[in-house]
């Protein structure tokens, strides 16, 4: 008896909704309805939001080229001491 009366429900649930096509449609529409922003929930960076000068990005960048020199010459020291031989 409960069986019945779940697949009666159901089936007039699916039935007043439309079907699932209604949905698949609602779902593709959305997507399609997007134009070249990002999707919805996302955010879009924009160039202006970007200040390439500021104080903080050149203390940025100036730590990382100490730390790209300081890599380099630890990486020349490195191939100093190694020494590989294949038996040429």
């Amino acid at each position: 008896m409960r069986l019945t009366l779940l697949v009666i429900a159901l089936g007039s649930a699916i039935a007043a909704s439309g079907g699932t096509t209604v949905i698949a449609q609602t779902i593709a529409g959305a997507a399609a309805g997007v134009s070249g922003g990002a999707p919805m929930g996302h955010f879009q960076p924009r160039a202006e939001r970007f200040s390439s000068n500021s104080a903080a990005e050149l203390s940025v960048q100036e730590r990382m080229s100490a730390f790209d020199a300081e890599q380099q010459k630890d990486d020349a020291e490195l191939d100093k001491r190694l020494t590989i031989c294949r038996g040429c």
